[in-house]
């Protein structure tokens, strides 16, 4: 008599064992559903952003010789401002 019970508390535990590995599988089976549907909208954001990016990249490839241009003309005034404010702050000499 004491086998029937072990025996049926086992089979009553492989059932609910068998029915939470199956709930687990369909969870893991959408999460993997849902990873590649994410997965394809993150690839095709990156194939409409790439001509986006690539524009970008040569507009700020164009626009550095003259930044740089501009750099150093501010830097010419900077320096003529400052020779003309030392030459300010000089004392007169007679």
């Amino acid at each position: 008599m004491l086998w029937w019970i072990s025996g049926g508390i086992v089979l009553l535990s492989l059932i609910v064992l068998g029915v939470a590995v199956m709930s687990t599988a369909a969870r893991v089976r959408q999460f993997g559903n849902t990873a590649l549907s994410l997965q394809r909208r993150l690839l095709d954001g990156e194939k409409r952003l790439q001509p986006h990016l690539a524009r970008l990249q040569q507009t700020a490839e164009a626009m550095q010789p003259r930044l740089e241009a501009m750099q150093e003309q501010a830097l010419i005034i900077q320096a003529r401002r400052g020779e003309l404010e030392d030459a300010d702050q000089r004392p007169a000499t007679r």
